[in-house]
């Protein structure tokens, strides 16, 4: 081996453990950033029973982009524990609506999108736009389940408890 290619091993060498040395300065924790000091405000959690308790942005639901889509509101819950028959069946009708209102929505965007890819003639379009419209959709999907469990919750409770017959 000659001696040029012995110094170019040796700089290799010692770049890497010199680059090696600055990525674990780097990712090391900073000591005592593990707890806040006292009287500072931290966020509260946002997992409930492992469910993102946070709303939705308001933008999801309005329209966007000018596409002229709007999400229904999902339906308020219920406590199929203390509720009524009748209140039990508005629930079952309110989701229903929700449900078809969800999907049109949906479908709405779906269109939106593919409008604005004909209009551009392009195969690409604007990636922002794509990823946020789809979140939209994704959003939506993501609440008609939470609905449809509410109400089969609300259901289950109410026929375990609830119920308008005398004892």
């Amino acid at each position: 081996m000659t001696a040029s290619k012995i110094a170019a091993a040796a700089g290799l060498l010692m770049a890497s453990a010199v680059l090696a040395g600055v990525l674990a300065a780097v990712a090391a924790p900073e000591r005592g950033a593990a707890t806040p000091p006292a009287g500072a405000k931290t966020f509260a959690p946002v997992c409930v029973d492992g469910v993102d308790s946070r709303s939705d942005p308001a933008w999801v639901g309005a329209s966007f982009a000018g596409d002229g889509c709007r999400a229904p509101r999902l339906p308020p819950r219920l406590n199929g524990l203390n509720a009524s028959r009748a209140q039990v069946v508005a629930e079952m009708a309110a989701t229903q609506r929700y449900l078809a209102g969800a999907q049109a929505f949906e479908r709405c965007v779906g269109d939106f999108l593919v409008a604005q890819k004909g209009r551009t003639g392009k195969p690409v379009m604007n990636a922002a736009l794509v990823v946020m419209e789809n979140h939209r959709i994704a959003v939506s999907q993501r609440n008609r389940k939470a609905a449809t469990d509410r109400v089969r919750m609300t259901i289950e409770d109410f026929n375990a408890y609830g119920s308008d017959c005398p004892d």
